[in-house]
């Protein structure tokens, strides 16, 4: 009997040591923030995910506008496009962003807003768009995302998910 506890006592601090040790530095929100911001442009795309009419995941590969340094994301698209019939139907949505070293990622979760005024349109436009899109007015319409939260795995900061759960480092907005 003294032997198993002894046992059972060496593996769970041994296990305690070993999940210490696997968790994330300690980091502020700001601090994961930045870093996640960081992920973000240096990516320079993000996947798309929205849910078509029976809430199956549709992905397709965009291009992001970062407008500001506060998490400001702009996605672009044909007014006539798929995500925009998915998204007039349910406005949630997902975006996943990948470092260009494939040792970090970010995924935002939220909803869209459909954005169709030009005064927007040229405020919030990303000079790489234009070739694809001639006629602002008819052509295009933006989609603001409004973030809601914010997942972040990132082995060269070590900020990784839990051990067991794999649940990464989650910010709420």
């Amino acid at each position: 009997m003294f032997f198993k506890t002894y046992l059972f006592n060496f593996f769970s601090i041994l296990f305690l040591f070993i999940s210490i040790s696997s968790f994330s530095q300690e980091y502020s929100e700001k601090n994961i923030k930045d870093i996640a911001k960081s992920i973000i442009t240096d990516s320079q795309t993000c996947v798309f995910v929205t849910l078509d009419s029976n809430q199956n995941p549709v992905s397709r590969l965009m291009d992001p506008h970062i407008y500001s340094n506060d998490f400001e994301i702009y996605l672009v698209t044909n007014p006539k496009s798929r995500k925009v019939s998915h998204l007039l139907n349910n406005d949630r949505i997902s975006l996943n962003f990948i470092s260009k070293d494939g040792n970090s990622y970010v995924s935002i979760n939220g909803n869209a807003v459909l954005i169709n005024e030009l005064s927007q349109k040229n405020k919030y436009w990303k000079s790489s768009w234009t070739p694809h899109y001639k006629d602002l007015d008819n052509d295009c319409i933006l989609i603001k995302i409004n973030i809601r939260s914010l997942e972040i795995v990132s082995s060269i900061n070590d900020i990784s998910s839990d051990p067991v759960t794999w649940e990464p480092t989650t910010i709420i907005f």
